[in-house]
């Protein structure tokens, strides 16, 4: 067989007897991994995580300027710090309010609809996998290891479909008894082209039903969500107990830093007048420093 049919069928193989990923393997995904450290960049030495937008930040400390307008360096570079600070801040709420849409799908998880839902979704990919197995691999495979590892594989996602609630058996078992029928095939000979193009046809006729069955049960978790959000928020939580102790260390600093600015305003009051070219200029001074 050819290597790169070959491997093609190991891997669909793999996926339709339910393998999982135990952690990155990528160097881009090693690279992710390694940002748990940065404490979610909340006391960072790189004020830009990657990901963020420069142009964003620009724009973000741009609008300081336009709202403070400094006159002289002290106050820029005042202004330049509660910036930061605020952007800081901001990244923080969208963290916990990741960690609180996460934290509200674990509790939805728990639930008889949480439940059903993941089984149908397990479901929806491994019949997913074998239909496009068949479609990417048009040839049934050559020889008899091959031909038996497919079939259990199609045999397991057999199997699975039976265990999802609420999914009529009358989808279901079009791809058994073409499973049936290729076993029988398998066993004394290769399995033949229409036998494995059929087992390509039925998984794609329960990918269908399942799609749609899927699509029903995310609406129905609506209200379920809507009635756990409220309790989500009572939860214990250690992660949004840090996340919490950050913004309060953020809102601190915050607060030294729009005091500095104001003291600093008010020793220059008598020596300076806003002047927007001038706050520009000092501007285009920190970008370079930033």
């Amino acid at each position: 067989m050819n290597p790169t049919v070959r491997s093609a069928f190991q891997a669909a193989a793999s996926v339709l007897n339910g393998a999982r990923s135990h952690g990155p393997k990528s160097a881009e995904g090693k690279a992710t991994s390694s940002l748990n450290a940065i404490r979610f960049g909340f006391t960072a030495a790189h004020l830009l995580l990657p990901g963020e937008d420069p142009a964003a930040y620009e724009a973000f400390l741009d609008s300081w300027f336009s709202a403070l307008v400094p006159t002289t360096m002290p106050e820029a570079t005042s202004v330049a710090q509660l910036a930061d600070t605020a952007w800081k801040l901001e990244r923080l709420s969208r963290v916990e309010n990741g960690r609180m849409l996460a934290r509200l799908e674990e509790e939805v998880e728990k639930t008889d609809e949480g439940k059903t839902l993941a089984l149908s979704r397990r479901a929806l990919e491994m019949v997913g996998a074998l239909a496009m197995t068949v479609e990417a691999i048009p040839s049934p495979p050559k020889d008899f290891d091959r031909t038996s590892a497919f079939l259990s594989g199609v045999d397991q996602v057999v199997r699975e479909l039976r265990e999802v609630p609420g999914l009529p058996m009358a989808v279901v078992e079009p791809l058994a008894f073409a499973l049936d029928a290729a076993q029988e095939n398998g066993e004394t000979e290769q399995l033949d082209a229409a036998s494995y193009e059929n087992l390509g046809n039925m998984a794609n006729v329960v990918k269908g039903a399942l799609a749609v069955k899927l699509a029903e049960e995310e609406a129905a978790l609506g209200p379920v969500r809507e009635r756990l959000a409220a309790e989500v928020l009572l939860l214990e939580d250690a992660d949004l107990k840090k996340l919490e102790r950050h913004r309060r260390t953020l809102e601190t600093t915050m607060e030294r830093q729009l005091g500095i600015f104001h003291q600093l305003r008010a020793e220059m009051a008598n020596t300076t007048t806003e002047n927007t070219s001038e706050t520009q200029a000092l501007r285009v001074k920190l970008r370079l420093v930033k």
